[in-house]
């Protein structure tokens, strides 16, 4: 009888190490597979991650550091001074890393290089402005401020639906507040932008134009002469007012019509007037109507 129990217990232990090997075998297994696949999901990621900022980077043709300041060693206000030094902020997820006038020549699209100022850096996204204007000769509206830019964003949109390499921008004017600067659309002379003389529903486009908050806080003050010269220069008669390079209308038989560019802001002190980025380096109010006028881009892009 004690064999017979012996042999039980033995047998019983003998199974329980068979269940136990048994056991850390299909663990060891498990543990090996699991992270087989752990290294496989982090080589992908890595993989996809480099993918992303090789093809974010690709589209980064050349950046250079803006000053416009006379005679300095690194003077660069058009990007293709001889003393203009090269920069990759654009490399550089650490918010600011691109500072505001910085040249950056950026692919918008398979065909098309445009060069751009830098307005904001967000640390991942760039908000940049075209640096000549890309839309010329068009009214920023109807004949009267209330109904919004209508006409000078469709022209703008026009000109910049297959910029396939820039952000959508979703906005609501009226509501949306670019760049953390205020929502309202009206605003009185001297910036005070407090009521919203126009409200438009929900738009998504590549790009779109500079509000007056935007062009304050980059520099420009109403009615007198401050905006840095990048926001001024590529205009008639720029030169005279500090500018670097004069450029006219494409249309020769007008070539004076290239005086400035609109701003998403009305006059809130008139009925038919807009505020403009003039070729005299300030905030200017000018009739909706007028086709002296037309539009720089202002996009954002992935870092």
């Amino acid at each position: 009888m004690k064999n017979n129990k012996g042999f039980i217990s033995t047998s019983i232990i003998f199974a329980f190490f068979i269940t136990f090997l048994l056991l850390l075998v299909i663990i060891i297994t498990s543990y090996a597979q699991n992270r087989i696949l752990m290294n496989q999901v982090k080589k992908d990621i890595k993989s996809n991650l480099v993918s992303k900022y090789e093809y974010y980077e690709s589209n980064f043709i050349k950046a250079c550091t803006y000053n416009q300041t006379s005679g300095a060693s690194n003077y660069c206000v058009t990007g293709d001074e001889d003393t203009c030094e090269e920069t990759t902020c654009y490399k550089n997820t650490t918010v600011g890393s691109c500072k505001a006038g910085d040249i950056i020549k950026y692919k918008v699209n398979n065909k098309d290089i445009i060069n751009f100022h830098v307005m904001y850096d967000n640390g991942d996204t760039l908000t940049m402005q075209t640096q000549k204007n890309i839309v010329y000769n068009t009214a920023w509206g109807s004949s009267y401020n209330t109904s919004g830019p209508t006409v000078i964003l469709a022209e703008l949109e026009s000109q910049t639906f297959d910029w396939s390499n820039v952000i959508t921008q979703t906005y609501t004017m009226g509501t949306t507040g670019f760049s953390g600067k205020g929502s309202f659309t009206g605003c009185s002379p001297y910036n005070k932008c407090e009521i919203n003389t126009y409200i438009l529903t929900e738009k998504s486009a590549k790009a779109r134009i500079i509000t007056s908050q935007e062009a304050a806080d980059l520099g420009c003050t109403n009615m007198q002469k401050t905006c840095p010269i990048w926001m001024y220069n590529y205009l008639y008669n720029s030169t005279s007012y500090g500018g670097t390079v004069n450029e006219v209308s494409k249309d020769t038989e007008s070539s004076y019509k290239n005086w400035g560019y609109w701003t998403m802001n009305a006059d809130s002190s008139s009925n038919n007037k807009t505020w403009i980025i003039d070729y005299d380096s300030c905030l200017y109010s000018d009739i909706v109507s007028d086709l002296h006028r037309g539009a720089r881009a202002v996009v954002e892009v992935s870092k």
